[in-house]
């Protein structure tokens, strides 16, 4: 069985503690390498939710995007239309699903933007809905990367 990585990561903590660190002569040093032990803890722990989240944002880029088809087609169709085919067909790693998430994120400001002010249209209220509900959403999933594994930036 091949080692995942978090056990390589894991492992590569064992050799910073158990090989490097009783070496180091200087207070500095030590530090230096306890704080490299607490990133891969984080690395460690980031890994093991990043996934999800993306996968659980692109699902909610999906289903925003197809609703404001819906109601800004004129303007956006064209552009939604490729960037729901390209996000359909995506597989792989947290970096190729995040680069699908970005092309489908960069559409939400400039969707936003065309929605008329205080509309009581109720596709347009359903959708500025959808939009804060996605802006909230992906504030908790910042969140959740950046605070995990005991690490906050």
């Amino acid at each position: 069985m091949q080692p995942g990585a978090t056990e390589l990561l894991n492992g590569i903590k064992n050799i910073i503690f158990n090989i490097f660190v009783p070496e180091l002569q200087t207070e500095q040093a030590r530090a230096q390498a306890m704080y490299s032990s607490v990133l891969i803890e984080h690395l460690i722990a980031r890994w093991e939710i990043e996934v999800p989240l993306l996968l659980e944002e692109r699902a909610e880029l999906r289903a925003l995007l197809t609703q404001a088809f819906g109601v800004v087609a004129e303007e956006f169709g064209a552009r939604i239309r490729e960037v729901l085919g390209a996000a359909e067909s995506t597989s792989g790693g947290p970096k190729s699903i995040d680069a699908e998430n970005e092309r489908m994120r960069t559409l939400v400001p400039a969707i936003a933007r065309t929605l008329p002010p205080n509309s009581a249209a109720p596709p347009v209220m359903e959708l500025d809905a959808a939009i804060r509900s996605y802006i909230r959403n992906q504030h908790r999933r910042d969140q959740a990367m950046v605070l995990v594994g005991g690490l906050a930036w």
